[in-house]
């Protein structure tokens, strides 16, 4: 048990370890933890490659659990990683400005129309 408090003179914190003995049973595995959990970097490239496959995160995390007898992985991770997987594709664009790149870059005609405080985009399909 400790015991935290400020000195009033110095203002320093300090901390009192008042018997050494942590304060519950020690759990026999890691099962939930987000570090115990944490995707390694051939688990990080599975979930790139199956991304641009268009599967589906709990698809991907049946592909890691069979691959790794022992992986604690949740589809949280799976799918925190997805994000950050689509936002370095975006690079710093938001997702409307990366959308409108990406009709130009493939040749799609879009208007925009800027009205008082909203933008409203209509796309065509079209050279």
């Amino acid at each position: 048990m400790t015991h935290q408090y400020l000195r009033r003179k110095t203002k320093e914190w300090g901390l009192n370890i008042l018997n050494g003995v942590h304060n519950h049973v020690m759990e026999p595995t890691l099962e939930g933890y987000m570090i115990a959990g944490r995707l390694k970097e051939d688990d990080k490239r599975i979930v790139r490659d199956l991304t641009k496959s268009k599967v589906h995160p709990r698809n991907i995390l049946i592909n890691l659990k069979s691959k790794r007898q022992h992986c604690m992985t949740n589809i949280k991770q799976v799918c925190n990683e997805r994000q950050q997987i689509w936002k370095s594709n975006r690079d710093d664009k938001m997702a409307l400005q990366f959308l409108i790149s990406k009709l130009e870059e493939h040749n799609y005609v879009y208007f925009s129309r800027t009205q008082s405080e909203s933008t409203t985009i209509e796309v065509s399909i079209g050279s």
